[in-house]
């Protein structure tokens, strides 16, 4: 019971913390605090999500592949958001001043 609660809660968490990663898209002009901000809430998202999922499952094979899913996300998601900053940077993308929302 205690379990189930503190898996839906971890799910919930998730969907929000990738909600607020959808609105760091579109609030920033910014494309490298984009890129930035969107990666480390995302990420943070699909952690809680993950295990919450985890709590939820009843089998210890699930959640073995839960835990392989997101060692696989922790390990290539980084290097994706670096790889795409650099891209954009080597391209000659610029930085804008206004640094701020809006």
């Amino acid at each position: 019971m205690i379990v189930t609660i503190a898996g839906q809660i971890l799910v919930s968490l998730g969907l929000v913390f990738s909600l607020i990663g959808l609105y760091s898209v579109l609030a920033y002009k910014n494309f490298y605090a984009r890129v930035v901000i969107t990666s480390k809430i995302d990420t943070m998202g699909f952690i809680t999500l993950i295990f919450g999922m985890m709590l939820l499952s009843g089998s210890w094979i699930v959640v073995l592949k839960l835990t392989i899913i997101l060692l696989f996300d922790l390990l290539t998601s980084p290097l994706a958001t670096t790889g795409l900053a650099h891209s954009a940077f080597q391209s000659g993308y610029k930085i804008r001043k206004d640094f701020g929302r809006g």
